[in-house]
């Protein structure tokens, strides 16, 4: 049992190392030419009209982690009327996703 397990073992780990050099050997192939020397990621936001979509765009122009934050809120309040609402909708349906009582 335990000369299977070892041998499997070598096969996974095998296995895993021809990924890795099948994936990582042709890296430095693609990585041609010089590197960047300066990168700014910045929203355009000179075709936006006033609302929502302007101000996240600056926001995400002024500060990554003001714009981090606000997603994180916007999806957790998202996340919360969901589930909010599906559970008033399954009440509506009757079906009740209350605590159990269990009776022996």
């Amino acid at each position: 049992m335990e000369r299977l397990f070892r041998e499997s073992l070598f096969a996974r780990a095998r296995w895993l190392g021809q990924l890795l050099v099948f994936f990582l050997l042709p890296l430095p192939l693609f990585a041609g030419g010089k590197p960047a020397t300066m990168l700014v990621n910045v929203a355009d936001t000179r075709d936006l009209e006033p609302g929502i979509t302007l101000f996240i765009a600056q926001l995400y122009n002024e500060s990554h982690y003001l714009f981090a934050l606000f997603c994180i809120v916007v999806m957790g309040s998202v996340g919360l009327a969901l589930g909010l609402l599906a559970d008033r909708l399954f009440i509506l349906l009757g079906v009740h996703l209350g605590r159990l009582s269990h009776h022996e």
